[in-house]
Protein backbone atom coordinates (compact mmCIF):
# COMPACT_ATOMS: atom_id res chain seq x y z
CA UNK A 1 0.00 0.00 0.00
CA UNK A 2 1.41 3.52 -1.12
CA UNK A 3 1.97 5.74 2.34
CA UNK A 4 -0.13 8.59 1.45
CA UNK A 5 0.85 12.11 2.72
CA UNK A 6 -0.98 15.29 3.10
CA UNK A 7 -0.51 19.17 3.33
CA UNK A 8 -3.12 21.57 4.62
CA UNK A 9 -3.67 24.95 4.39
CA UNK A 10 -6.23 27.30 6.53
CA UNK A 11 -9.32 27.29 4.57
CA UNK A 12 -11.11 30.12 7.04
CA UNK A 13 -11.03 32.75 4.49
CA UNK A 14 -12.75 31.00 1.49
CA UNK A 15 -15.58 30.20 3.94
CA UNK A 16 -16.43 33.95 4.41
CA UNK A 17 -16.00 34.44 0.72
CA UNK A 18 -18.62 32.03 0.31
CA UNK A 19 -21.27 33.71 2.40
CA UNK A 20 -20.25 37.03 1.58
CA UNK A 21 -21.43 36.36 -1.89
CA UNK A 22 -24.91 34.82 -0.84
CA UNK A 23 -27.47 37.41 -1.83
CA UNK A 24 -29.40 39.24 1.09
CA UNK A 25 -32.94 38.67 -0.32
CA UNK A 26 -32.59 34.90 -0.12
CA UNK A 27 -30.59 34.81 3.06
CA UNK A 28 -31.16 32.05 5.29
CA UNK A 29 -29.60 31.18 8.55
CA UNK A 30 -26.42 30.11 9.07
CA UNK A 31 -26.20 26.31 8.99
CA UNK A 32 -23.58 23.51 10.80
CA UNK A 33 -21.09 22.71 8.01
CA UNK A 34 -18.05 24.53 7.10
CA UNK A 35 -15.29 24.44 4.00
CA UNK A 36 -12.50 22.44 4.23
CA UNK A 37 -9.27 22.13 1.98
CA UNK A 38 -6.11 21.03 1.43
CA UNK A 39 -3.46 19.03 -0.58
CA UNK A 40 -3.38 15.41 -0.97
CA UNK A 41 0.07 13.92 -1.95
CA UNK A 42 1.07 10.56 -2.87
CA UNK A 43 4.65 9.58 -3.05
CA UNK A 44 5.83 12.87 -3.13
CA UNK A 45 3.65 14.01 -5.85
CA UNK A 46 0.56 15.73 -5.76
CA UNK A 47 -2.58 12.81 -6.36
CA UNK A 48 -5.03 13.55 -9.66
CA UNK A 49 -8.02 12.01 -9.58
CA UNK A 50 -10.66 10.84 -7.08
CA UNK A 51 -10.65 9.61 -3.66
CA UNK A 52 -13.16 7.92 -0.41
CA UNK A 53 -12.77 10.40 2.51
CA UNK A 54 -13.71 9.79 6.45
CA UNK A 55 -13.50 12.34 8.79
CA UNK A 56 -13.76 12.20 13.04
CA UNK A 57 -13.64 14.74 15.29
CA UNK A 58 -11.97 14.07 18.51
CA UNK A 59 -10.98 16.14 21.96
CA UNK A 60 -8.06 15.27 21.88
CA UNK A 61 -4.99 15.04 19.43
CA UNK A 62 -4.00 11.42 19.61
CA UNK A 63 -6.31 9.65 21.93
CA UNK A 64 -9.66 10.76 23.22
CA UNK A 65 -13.06 10.54 22.48
CA UNK A 66 -14.83 10.86 19.30
CA UNK A 67 -17.70 13.62 19.02
CA UNK A 68 -20.54 13.50 16.62
CA UNK A 69 -20.83 11.27 14.06
CA UNK A 70 -18.57 9.95 10.87
CA UNK A 71 -18.72 11.88 7.41
CA UNK A 72 -17.99 9.93 4.55
CA UNK A 73 -17.39 11.79 1.37
CA UNK A 74 -17.28 9.65 -1.84
CA UNK A 75 -15.93 10.63 -5.24
CA UNK A 76 -14.16 13.48 -4.27
CA UNK A 77 -12.62 15.51 -6.74
CA UNK A 78 -8.76 15.86 -6.53
CA UNK A 79 -7.00 18.15 -9.45
CA UNK A 80 -3.04 18.54 -8.55
CA UNK A 81 -3.33 17.70 -4.52
CA UNK A 82 -6.15 20.27 -4.00
CA UNK A 83 -9.82 19.44 -3.28
CA UNK A 84 -12.14 20.89 -1.34
CA UNK A 85 -15.27 19.41 0.90
CA UNK A 86 -18.16 20.46 2.69
CA UNK A 87 -18.01 19.28 6.49
CA UNK A 88 -20.87 19.16 8.29
CA UNK A 89 -20.56 17.09 12.60
CA UNK A 90 -23.82 19.09 13.52
CA UNK A 91 -24.23 21.27 16.47
CA UNK A 92 -20.59 20.23 17.99
CA UNK A 93 -19.00 23.23 18.27
CA UNK A 94 -19.33 24.87 21.76
CA UNK A 95 -16.24 26.41 22.23
CA UNK A 96 -14.31 23.18 22.99
CA UNK A 97 -11.18 22.50 21.25
CA UNK A 98 -11.42 19.60 18.60
CA UNK A 99 -9.04 17.94 16.16
CA UNK A 100 -10.06 16.77 12.42
CA UNK A 101 -9.13 12.92 11.86
CA UNK A 102 -8.91 12.11 7.78
CA UNK A 103 -8.37 8.74 6.64
CA UNK A 104 -8.55 8.61 2.52
CA UNK A 105 -8.83 5.43 0.15
CA UNK A 106 -7.96 5.74 -3.35
CA UNK A 107 -8.54 3.88 -6.79
CA UNK A 108 -5.79 1.85 -6.61
CA UNK A 109 -5.52 1.16 -2.80
CA UNK A 110 -7.50 -1.60 -0.90
CA UNK A 111 -8.41 -0.02 2.34
CA UNK A 112 -8.38 3.48 3.77
CA UNK A 113 -5.05 5.04 4.92
CA UNK A 114 -4.68 7.14 8.40
CA UNK A 115 -3.32 10.48 7.94
CA UNK A 116 -1.48 11.47 10.85
CA UNK A 117 -1.40 13.88 12.74
CA UNK A 118 -4.71 15.10 13.24
CA UNK A 119 -5.71 18.72 12.63
CA UNK A 120 -6.51 21.30 15.05
CA UNK A 121 -9.35 23.22 14.00
CA UNK A 122 -8.59 26.78 14.66
CA UNK A 123 -10.83 29.62 15.16
CA UNK A 124 -11.21 32.53 12.83
CA UNK A 125 -11.49 35.87 13.85
CA UNK A 126 -15.27 36.37 13.88
CA UNK A 127 -15.66 32.98 15.52
CA UNK A 128 -13.80 33.95 18.03
CA UNK A 129 -15.96 36.86 19.01
CA UNK A 130 -18.63 34.62 19.05
CA UNK A 131 -17.43 33.01 22.05
CA UNK A 132 -18.24 35.89 24.09
CA UNK A 133 -22.35 35.70 22.73
CA UNK A 134 -25.01 34.07 24.91
CA UNK A 135 -24.15 30.81 25.11
CA UNK A 136 -20.85 30.86 23.23
CA UNK A 137 -18.74 29.16 25.92
CA UNK A 138 -16.28 32.14 25.89
CA UNK A 139 -15.51 35.08 28.44
CA UNK A 140 -18.73 36.67 27.89
CA UNK A 141 -21.01 37.10 31.01
CA UNK A 142 -24.56 36.11 29.14
CA UNK A 143 -25.28 32.41 30.24
CA UNK A 144 -27.95 30.16 29.18
CA UNK A 145 -30.49 28.85 31.46
CA UNK A 146 -34.05 27.54 31.76
CA UNK A 147 -35.15 31.41 31.48
CA UNK A 148 -33.05 31.32 27.82
CA UNK A 149 -30.18 33.70 28.64
CA UNK A 150 -29.10 35.11 31.82
CA UNK A 151 -26.75 38.05 32.30
CA UNK A 152 -25.48 38.35 35.99
CA UNK A 153 -24.72 42.42 36.01
CA UNK A 154 -26.31 45.75 34.85
CA UNK A 155 -27.19 45.81 31.27
CA UNK A 156 -27.86 49.06 29.45
CA UNK A 157 -29.67 49.43 25.99
CA UNK A 158 -29.48 52.77 23.99
CA UNK A 159 -27.65 53.69 26.92
CA UNK A 160 -24.92 53.46 29.30
CA UNK A 161 -25.68 51.32 32.73
CA UNK A 162 -26.53 52.62 35.91
CA UNK A 163 -24.93 50.99 38.74
CA UNK A 164 -28.38 50.60 40.37
CA UNK A 165 -30.21 50.06 37.14
CA UNK A 166 -30.01 45.71 36.60
CA UNK A 167 -31.87 46.67 33.00
CA UNK A 168 -32.00 50.24 31.70
CA UNK A 169 -33.62 51.33 27.88
CA UNK A 170 -33.55 54.39 26.53
CA UNK A 171 -35.80 54.90 23.55
CA UNK A 172 -33.83 58.62 22.44
CA UNK A 173 -36.27 61.28 21.20
CA UNK A 174 -39.36 58.87 19.75
CA UNK A 175 -41.07 55.59 20.56
CA UNK A 176 -41.78 53.69 23.71
CA UNK A 177 -38.89 52.54 25.89
CA UNK A 178 -40.68 48.88 26.23
CA UNK A 179 -42.89 47.18 24.56
CA UNK A 180 -44.19 44.10 26.45
CA UNK A 181 -47.13 41.99 24.18
CA UNK A 182 -48.78 38.51 25.74
CA UNK A 183 -50.25 36.15 23.89
CA UNK A 184 -50.80 33.38 26.62
CA UNK A 185 -53.93 33.55 28.61
CA UNK A 186 -52.47 32.23 31.54
CA UNK A 187 -49.32 34.35 31.93
CA UNK A 188 -49.60 38.71 32.19
CA UNK A 189 -47.43 40.48 30.21
CA UNK A 190 -45.54 41.91 33.06
CA UNK A 191 -44.97 40.26 36.48
CA UNK A 192 -43.34 42.28 39.24
CA UNK A 193 -41.77 40.96 42.79
CA UNK A 194 -39.35 41.93 45.29
CA UNK A 195 -38.41 40.05 47.66
CA UNK A 196 -36.91 42.59 50.09
CA UNK A 197 -38.74 43.43 52.98
CA UNK A 198 -40.45 46.51 52.22
CA UNK A 199 -39.78 46.78 49.22
CA UNK A 200 -41.42 48.28 45.94
CA UNK A 201 -41.99 46.54 43.03
CA UNK A 202 -42.44 49.40 40.53
CA UNK A 203 -40.48 52.66 40.75
CA UNK A 204 -41.88 56.24 38.75
CA UNK A 205 -38.56 58.34 38.73
CA UNK A 206 -40.17 61.58 36.94
CA UNK A 207 -42.11 61.70 40.21
CA UNK A 208 -39.91 59.90 42.29
CA UNK A 209 -43.01 57.20 43.66
CA UNK A 210 -42.78 53.78 44.59
CA UNK A 211 -45.57 51.38 43.75
CA UNK A 212 -46.60 48.08 44.27
CA UNK A 213 -45.99 47.91 47.85
CA UNK A 214 -47.98 51.10 48.66
CA UNK A 215 -50.84 52.71 46.50
CA UNK A 216 -50.50 53.41 42.71
CA UNK A 217 -52.05 56.34 41.95
CA UNK A 218 -53.39 57.85 38.14
CA UNK A 219 -53.76 61.74 38.41
CA UNK A 220 -53.79 61.15 42.32
CA UNK A 221 -51.22 63.29 44.21
CA UNK A 222 -52.23 61.29 47.59
CA UNK A 223 -53.84 57.87 46.67
CA UNK A 224 -55.90 56.08 49.30
CA UNK A 225 -55.80 52.93 47.55
CA UNK A 226 -54.28 50.25 46.28
CA UNK A 227 -55.07 51.34 42.60
CA UNK A 228 -56.57 55.07 42.93
CA UNK A 229 -57.50 57.01 39.85
CA UNK A 230 -59.32 60.60 39.45
CA UNK A 231 -60.38 62.83 36.28
CA UNK A 232 -62.40 65.87 36.27
CA UNK A 233 -64.27 65.62 33.02
CA UNK A 234 -64.90 61.64 32.01
CA UNK A 235 -63.78 58.79 33.36
CA UNK A 236 -61.21 58.37 35.44
CA UNK A 237 -60.42 54.62 34.13
CA UNK A 238 -61.38 52.75 30.78
CA UNK A 239 -60.85 48.86 29.87
CA UNK A 240 -60.84 47.71 26.83
CA UNK A 241 -61.10 43.74 25.98
CA UNK A 242 -61.69 42.79 22.06
CA UNK A 243 -62.02 39.51 22.51
CA UNK A 244 -64.70 38.11 20.29
CA UNK A 245 -65.53 35.26 23.49
CA UNK A 246 -66.65 36.07 26.92
CA UNK A 247 -65.12 33.79 30.02
CA UNK A 248 -65.01 35.69 32.90
CA UNK A 249 -61.51 36.56 34.61
CA UNK A 250 -60.17 35.95 31.60
CA UNK A 251 -61.99 37.81 28.22
CA UNK A 252 -63.40 40.81 30.44
CA UNK A 253 -62.37 44.27 30.31
CA UNK A 254 -62.30 44.42 33.90
CA UNK A 255 -62.59 41.49 36.20
CA UNK A 256 -62.95 42.11 40.08
CA UNK A 257 -63.37 39.37 43.01
CA UNK A 258 -64.19 40.42 46.46
CA UNK A 259 -62.68 39.56 49.61
CA UNK A 260 -63.67 35.69 50.62
CA UNK A 261 -65.46 35.50 53.94
CA UNK A 262 -66.55 38.91 54.64
CA UNK A 263 -69.55 40.69 54.50
CA UNK A 264 -68.83 43.08 52.85
CA UNK A 265 -66.93 41.58 50.21
CA UNK A 266 -68.47 43.37 47.73
CA UNK A 267 -66.96 42.85 43.68
CA UNK A 268 -67.80 46.28 42.90
CA UNK A 269 -69.21 49.08 44.30
CA UNK A 270 -70.66 52.58 42.89
CA UNK A 271 -72.44 55.13 44.73
CA UNK A 272 -73.33 58.15 42.57
CA UNK A 273 -75.08 61.41 44.26
CA UNK A 274 -76.99 63.09 41.09
CA UNK A 275 -77.13 59.30 38.69
CA UNK A 276 -76.50 55.91 38.56
CA UNK A 277 -74.40 53.66 40.63
CA UNK A 278 -73.77 51.67 37.64
CA UNK A 279 -74.27 52.04 33.99
CA UNK A 280 -73.77 49.60 31.69
CA UNK A 281 -74.58 49.38 27.85
CA UNK A 282 -74.13 46.92 24.75
CA UNK A 283 -74.86 46.82 21.67
CA UNK A 284 -75.89 43.74 20.49
CA UNK A 285 -76.05 41.71 24.43
CA UNK A 286 -76.83 42.89 27.93
CA UNK A 287 -75.61 46.33 29.33
CA UNK A 288 -75.05 44.55 33.14
CA UNK A 289 -75.60 40.74 34.11
CA UNK A 290 -75.79 39.03 37.30
CA UNK A 291 -74.42 35.39 38.18
CA UNK A 292 -74.91 33.50 41.51
CA UNK A 293 -72.58 30.76 41.54
CA UNK A 294 -74.15 28.86 45.13
CA UNK A 295 -77.43 29.08 46.83
CA UNK A 296 -78.09 31.75 48.96
CA UNK A 297 -76.28 34.41 46.89
CA UNK A 298 -77.79 36.89 44.10
CA UNK A 299 -76.78 37.74 40.53
CA UNK A 300 -78.12 41.70 41.19
CA UNK A 301 -79.38 42.33 44.53
CA UNK A 302 -81.63 46.08 44.15
CA UNK A 303 -82.48 48.23 47.22
CA UNK A 304 -84.70 51.27 46.75
CA UNK A 305 -86.55 53.48 45.73
CA UNK A 306 -86.43 50.91 42.41
CA UNK A 307 -84.79 47.72 43.27
CA UNK A 308 -83.78 47.08 39.87
CA UNK A 309 -85.13 48.96 36.56
CA UNK A 310 -84.62 48.09 32.98
CA UNK A 311 -85.38 49.72 30.18
CA UNK A 312 -84.81 48.16 26.54
CA UNK A 313 -85.40 51.02 23.57
CA UNK A 314 -86.31 47.91 20.85
CA UNK A 315 -89.73 46.08 21.34
CA UNK A 316 -87.69 42.40 20.00
CA UNK A 317 -84.93 43.00 22.78
CA UNK A 318 -85.79 42.17 26.60
CA UNK A 319 -85.37 44.62 29.28
CA UNK A 320 -84.15 42.33 31.61
CA UNK A 321 -83.79 38.51 31.36
CA UNK A 322 -83.66 35.94 34.20
CA UNK A 323 -82.87 31.99 33.56
CA UNK A 324 -81.98 29.76 36.23
CA UNK A 325 -81.45 25.68 35.48
CA UNK A 326 -84.53 23.31 34.97
CA UNK A 327 -85.92 23.27 38.41
CA UNK A 328 -84.86 26.60 39.40
CA UNK A 329 -86.49 29.86 40.62
CA UNK A 330 -85.34 32.91 37.90
CA UNK A 331 -87.34 35.39 39.69
CA UNK A 332 -88.72 34.91 43.21
CA UNK A 333 -91.08 37.89 44.20
CA UNK A 334 -92.54 35.45 47.69
CA UNK A 335 -92.35 38.86 49.63
CA UNK A 336 -94.09 41.30 47.28
CA UNK A 337 -96.97 42.06 44.58
CA UNK A 338 -95.57 40.84 41.48
CA UNK A 339 -97.50 43.62 38.59
CA UNK A 340 -97.83 43.58 34.67
CA UNK A 341 -99.85 44.70 31.86
CA UNK A 342 -99.13 41.74 29.56
CA UNK A 343 -98.26 38.45 30.79
CA UNK A 344 -97.02 35.79 28.11
CA UNK A 345 -95.66 32.75 28.83
CA UNK A 346 -93.78 30.66 26.76
CA UNK A 347 -92.74 27.16 27.21
CA UNK A 348 -96.03 26.21 28.97
CA UNK A 349 -99.28 25.28 27.93
CA UNK A 350 -101.69 24.66 30.82
CA UNK A 351 -103.09 26.09 33.87
CA UNK A 352 -101.84 23.82 37.16
CA UNK A 353 -102.32 23.99 41.06
CA UNK A 354 -100.26 22.40 43.22
CA UNK A 355 -102.47 19.91 45.51
CA UNK A 356 -101.75 17.16 47.78
CA UNK A 357 -101.70 13.90 46.24
CA UNK A 358 -101.57 10.23 47.60
CA UNK A 359 -98.78 7.93 46.03
CA UNK A 360 -96.78 9.70 43.74
CA UNK A 361 -98.53 9.75 40.25
CA UNK A 362 -96.67 10.14 37.26
CA UNK A 363 -97.31 13.01 34.91
CA UNK A 364 -100.36 12.37 32.86
CA UNK A 365 -102.70 11.05 35.39
CA UNK A 366 -106.03 11.64 36.01
CA UNK A 367 -106.85 12.23 39.68
CA UNK A 368 -110.46 12.70 40.99
CA UNK A 369 -111.03 14.33 44.59
CA UNK A 370 -110.17 12.39 47.70
CA UNK A 371 -113.70 11.84 49.76
CA UNK A 372 -111.75 10.94 52.59
CA UNK A 373 -109.33 13.88 53.00
CA UNK A 374 -110.31 17.52 52.51
CA UNK A 375 -108.60 19.06 49.87
CA UNK A 376 -106.35 16.07 48.47
CA UNK A 377 -107.20 14.27 45.29
CA UNK A 378 -106.36 11.09 44.28
CA UNK A 379 -105.70 9.02 41.14
CA UNK A 380 -109.23 7.86 39.90
CA UNK A 381 -110.04 4.16 39.04
CA UNK A 382 -113.88 4.58 38.11
CA UNK A 383 -115.68 5.26 34.60
CA UNK A 384 -117.60 8.35 34.69
CA UNK A 385 -116.64 9.58 38.06
CA UNK A 386 -117.90 13.36 38.79
CA UNK A 387 -115.11 14.00 41.29
CA UNK A 388 -112.83 14.61 37.99
CA UNK A 389 -110.54 16.89 39.36
CA UNK A 390 -107.87 17.23 36.50
CA UNK A 391 -104.45 15.81 35.39
CA UNK A 392 -100.74 15.87 36.45
CA UNK A 393 -99.04 17.94 34.06
CA UNK A 394 -95.89 17.70 32.25
CA UNK A 395 -96.08 14.32 30.48
CA UNK A 396 -94.38 14.56 27.46
CA UNK A 397 -92.32 17.53 28.18
CA UNK A 398 -95.05 19.53 28.11
CA UNK A 399 -94.84 21.96 31.02
CA UNK A 400 -97.05 24.04 32.83
CA UNK A 401 -97.49 27.48 31.88
CA UNK A 402 -98.77 28.62 35.44
CA UNK A 403 -99.00 26.77 38.31
CA UNK A 404 -100.49 28.18 41.77
CA UNK A 405 -99.67 26.74 45.34
CA UNK A 406 -100.49 27.60 48.73
CA UNK A 407 -96.87 27.04 50.13
CA UNK A 408 -93.45 26.06 48.57
CA UNK A 409 -94.14 22.26 49.20
CA UNK A 410 -93.00 19.88 46.33
CA UNK A 411 -92.99 16.44 48.37
CA UNK A 412 -96.28 14.90 48.32
CA UNK A 413 -97.71 17.25 45.89
CA UNK A 414 -98.57 17.39 42.15
CA UNK A 415 -99.07 20.18 39.75
CA UNK A 416 -102.42 19.48 38.46
CA UNK A 417 -103.68 20.79 35.33
CA UNK A 418 -107.05 21.94 35.71
CA UNK A 419 -107.46 24.00 32.33
CA UNK A 420 -105.63 24.27 28.69
CA UNK A 421 -103.07 21.45 27.09
CA UNK A 422 -102.08 18.73 28.66
CA UNK A 423 -101.01 15.11 27.69
CA UNK A 424 -103.21 12.49 29.21
CA UNK A 425 -103.45 8.55 29.73
CA UNK A 426 -106.32 7.12 27.86
CA UNK A 427 -107.56 3.57 27.31
CA UNK A 428 -108.98 3.45 23.67
CA UNK A 429 -109.87 -0.68 24.56
CA UNK A 430 -114.03 -0.32 24.31
CA UNK A 431 -114.22 3.03 21.73
CA UNK A 432 -111.65 4.42 19.67
CA UNK A 433 -110.91 8.19 20.68
CA UNK A 434 -111.00 11.02 17.99
CA UNK A 435 -109.79 14.36 17.74
CA UNK A 436 -112.89 16.23 19.10
CA UNK A 437 -114.55 13.67 21.30
CA UNK A 438 -115.25 14.57 25.17
CA UNK A 439 -113.26 12.25 27.35
CA UNK A 440 -114.04 11.54 30.69
CA UNK A 441 -112.63 8.83 33.56
CA UNK A 442 -112.15 5.24 33.19
CA UNK A 443 -112.07 2.13 35.56
CA UNK A 444 -108.39 1.72 34.24
CA UNK A 445 -106.82 3.75 37.17
CA UNK A 446 -105.26 6.92 35.92
CA UNK A 447 -106.90 6.68 32.33
CA UNK A 448 -109.28 8.57 30.45
CA UNK A 449 -111.86 7.30 28.23
CA UNK A 450 -114.40 8.51 25.44
CA UNK A 451 -117.69 9.54 26.82
CA UNK A 452 -119.47 7.42 24.76
CA UNK A 453 -122.79 7.30 27.28
CA UNK A 454 -124.40 11.11 26.80
CA UNK A 455 -126.70 10.76 29.60
CA UNK A 456 -123.14 9.62 32.42
CA UNK A 457 -121.43 12.12 30.79
CA UNK A 458 -122.20 15.64 32.14
CA UNK A 459 -120.37 16.56 35.04
CA UNK A 460 -117.83 13.53 34.39
CA UNK A 461 -116.27 15.17 31.44
CA UNK A 462 -112.40 15.74 31.79
CA UNK A 463 -111.99 17.81 28.32
CA UNK A 464 -111.99 17.16 24.79
CA UNK A 465 -109.54 15.10 22.82
CA UNK A 466 -106.80 16.76 20.48
CA UNK A 467 -105.15 13.97 19.02
CA UNK A 468 -106.61 10.55 18.35
CA UNK A 469 -105.88 6.93 19.86
CA UNK A 470 -107.46 3.74 17.62
CA UNK A 471 -106.86 1.30 19.91
CA UNK A 472 -105.55 -0.15 23.45
CA UNK A 473 -103.76 2.46 25.69
CA UNK A 474 -101.55 5.65 24.79
CA UNK A 475 -101.09 9.07 25.30
CA UNK A 476 -103.67 11.73 23.49
CA UNK A 477 -103.16 15.58 24.21
CA UNK A 478 -106.69 16.70 25.65
CA UNK A 479 -107.78 20.33 26.33
CA UNK A 480 -108.74 20.27 29.31
CA UNK A 481 -112.32 21.68 30.52
CA UNK A 482 -113.75 20.25 33.55
CA UNK A 483 -117.70 19.87 32.75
Amino acid sequence: MSRLDRMFRAAAMIAIAACCAVSISSAAPVGTNFTYQGKLQKDAAPHAGTAEMLFRLFDDPAAGNQVGADVTLSGVVVTEGLFTVELDFGSVFDGTALWLEMQVLTAEEIDYTLLAPRQLLAAAPYALHALSAPGGGGGGQWTNDTFGITHPGNVGIGTASRVDRRLMIDSGASGNPLWLKNNNINYAALAVQNDAVGGFGLYDEWSDRHYSAGNFGFKMSNPVYPVDAANNVGPAGRFVSTGSVFTPGIRAALYVHGLTGSANSNGIYASSTDDRGVSGESQTNWGVTGECKSAGTYGILGTPNEGIYASSPSITKPAGRFSCPSGGIAIDATAGLVRVKTLQIVGGADLAERFDVAGNPEPGTVLTIDPAQVGHLRTSDEAYSHRVAGVVSGANDLSAGVILSKDERIEGTAAVALTGRVWVKCDATDAPISAGDLLTTSARAGHAMKASDRDRAPGAVLGKAMTALESGTGMVLVLVSLQ
